[in-house]
Parts: C-alpha cells; structure tokens; sequence
C-alpha cells in the first residue's frame, strides 16, 4: 500500500536526498558502490579494482555493473576466477508471504532482491502473484506482453514435459545474470483450480525444484513474491521454502493477518511433521510519531520472540515512487531510482541482515566447480 494514498491519511516521512535515477539499469554509482562492498579505502584504491571503468567525468560518473561489483568483492578475497555453486546444491529461498495485501511485501521482495543483485550475488525473482505486482515494478507490461510464469512450469513438469528456462520465462532484469525474474500475469490465478486435482499438491513446487536444481543452483538466492492471503499455491510455495519472510505493517489489521499467517504455518507443520517450516518477521511503516506503531511492534516482539528481524523499514515517501503513475518502464527499486535516499540505507541494511539469516553466500563460501561443469547447465 502506498502510504501517501491509505484512507486514514498517515504521515509520510520525507526523504532528504533524492537523485535521478541511473541511466543503466542496475547501473551503480561510485559511492553506492563502494558501500556495498565496504570499501573503506579511498575511491582511487577502488577504482584499480574495475581497468575497464570509465575515469571520472564520463558521462556515466563511474557508473558499475553488478557483475563488477561481484569479480571485484571476489578479488577482495583473493578470487580471481569465478565460483559455481555446486550443481546439486539449492540456494536459499526468501519466500515473502503475508496473509493480506498492502503491507510492503513487493516493495520488499523486489529491494532486497535488486540490494542483493547490486551486491554482487547472483539472484533470481519469481513473482507468484496473479497481480503481477514484481513484474510491473521492473518494467514489464504484463496487460500486452505474452507471460510464461511458473504456473505454466509447474502444469508441464507434473504432466511429464520437459520446462525449458529459456528468456520465454527466465528474463534478464540486469545483465550478466545478475538479476533474473520469472513474471507473472493475471493468468496465474487459473493455477489454483488444477492445483487441486494434484497428488500431494503441497510438495509440487518442491518437486520442480528438485528435478532442476542444477537450474537454480546458477543463482545464490531466490526470492519469491506471493499472492497475499492463503491459496493451495501459496501454501506449495511455503513448503519448499521452508522459511517464510512475513512482512508486517505496523497496524492493527496486519497483526491479526499475522496470526492467520502463523496459524496456517502450524497446520502445515502437523500435516508435515519433518518439515519444520519457520517465519521471520519483517516491520514495515513505522512512524515514530504514531503511538499505534510503537505498540503494534512490541506486540509483534511479544508474541514472535526472536523472530522479527532487527532492521525496521521506516515510512518512506521513496517507497510510494518506486511505481510510476505513467509507465511501467519507469518503475524500480530503491537503489535503482534514489540509491541515496534515506530509504535505500533502510533497504541496504535490511538485505545485510537478510542475507545472514538466510546465509545467503558469496563465492569465498562456496567450494570451486570446474568450468567444464559449467555446461551442464544450459539447455
């Protein structure tokens, strides 16, 4: 929801630095770059690390790619050739669920997916909205282009054909492979009726994942962006996730959708009893100067303990321009449209802590494949 159009008229809080977006998508200006990969040296000492950059005052003002920042924190480490995730290997999956709509779930899912993309790790987003409120926000016009979603993987890998991740559904958002998106259009809705004919439906996400892991193990981490509410693909999502990432405004309905989320988790956890799935808990909208924020999150910390992650989102101004009124080309991310907001630091630290709870890693973690292994994976 945006907060400059909700009903009760809550206070927006102002941003003090907005800049113009970057003429690359993706594109990473020298400042933002250096504070995703912790440089605390000086922008000279940086620089040696990209030979192919342009110097200052290009047109482009330093602008990198995420692949850069990515070869250039692995030679940080001493890497000096790139590292495959092992073929056999699932990365972690940030599944963001809550059981209502307007709370920031997109908002979320798409920020910390593009801060982790920018950060140099290889991500791969799959809207499982019939909304297609992910696919909007990087520029896709689901009303006139032709969508393959997941829902149309999913009905071809239960009926024994092949699902070939060729662009018809993989789209490359930033190059290289930085940041990828399986999108979606309101045809996906029409899943939930087939869905129900399936055995042991709960499992068939899981089961896609499973049979084309070496697919998925090309990216360090999935994020996925649900419908709002309940529904037999939700909860199949859930199960191979494991963990759910419930993003929680701070407000009295959204705490109430919170424990219709924790009840549904249960009720799969007794139909599975060695699933052990779990949530983790994001804050959203908070607002210092509304009291029913504070209270909504010490509820939240009473009932969740331990399970609300220590970085709360702020009520940005920034967050309502992500979309744009005119054109779905000019909609994005944070750190793609104001990378030096108030709210970009918000969403910089949020996917810092993110990224160690779902231990989400980068190359000096994962052991060296072969580049002949590499192969294995096209086609």
């Amino acid at each position: 929801m945006n907060p400059e159009t909700r009903n009760d008229a809550e206070p927006v809080l102002p941003d003090d630095d907005v800049t113009e977006p970057s003429p690359l998508r993706g594109g990473i200006r020298l400042k933002l770059a250096m504070d995703l990969c912790r440089w605390a040296g000086s922008p000279q000492s940086f620089r040696s690390f990209f030979p192919g950059v342009a110097k200052a005052g290009s047109a482009y003002h330093n602008l990198y790619t995420p692949l850069q920042i990515r070869q250039a924190r692995l030679k940080m480490l001493g890497v000096e050739e790139e590292v495959w995730r092992p073929l056999d290997l699932m990365p972690p999956i940030i599944y963001c669920r809550m059981a209502k709509g307007g709370v920031g779930k997109t908002t979320i899912a798409a920020n910390i997916a593009s801060c982790m993309a920018m950060q140099g790790h290889r991500v791969l987003m799959i809207d499982a909205d019939p909304q297609a409120s992910l696919t909007s926000m990087f520029g896709i016009d689901w009303t006139v282009e032709k969508i393959r979603h997941v829902g149309h993987a999913l009905r071809d890998h239960e009926q024994g054909y092949p699902v070939v991740f060729d662009e018809s559904i993989v789209r490359p958002i930033y190059a290289d492979g930085m940041l990828d998106l399986i999108a979606s259009d309101i045809t996906l809705a029409n899943i939930e009726s087939w869905l129900t004919t399936v055995l042991n439906r709960e499992a068939v996400v899981d089961r896609l994942f499973r049979s084309y892991v070496e697919f998925w193990s090309a990216y360090d981490v999935i994020v996925i962006d649900s419908a709002p509410g309940s529904s037999q693909l939700s909860n199949a999502l859930m199960y191979a996730a494991r963990c759910v990432l419930a993003v929680v405004m701070l407000d009295g309905q959204s705490i109430k959708a919170m424990e219709v989320l924790a009840h549904n988790i249960h009720e799969l956890n007794r139909a599975y009893p060695d699933l052990h799935a779990g949530v983790h808990l994001v804050a959203n909208g908070f607002d210092a100067r509304q009291t029913t924020c504070q209270a909504s999150l010490e509820i939240l910390r009473a009932a969740y303990p331990g399970m609300i992650d220590p970085c709360i989102i702020p009520r940005y101004a920034a967050f309502a321009r992500q979309v744009s009124l005119y054109s779905d080309a000019e909609s994005g991310p944070i750190l793609e449209r104001e990378p030096n907001s108030p709210a970009a630091k918000a969403i910089i630290e949020l996917t810092r802590s993110l990224i160690g709870f779902y231990d989400v890693k980068l190359a000096e973690q994962i052991p060296v494949i072969p580049d002949t292994q590499r192969s294995r994976r096209k086609g």
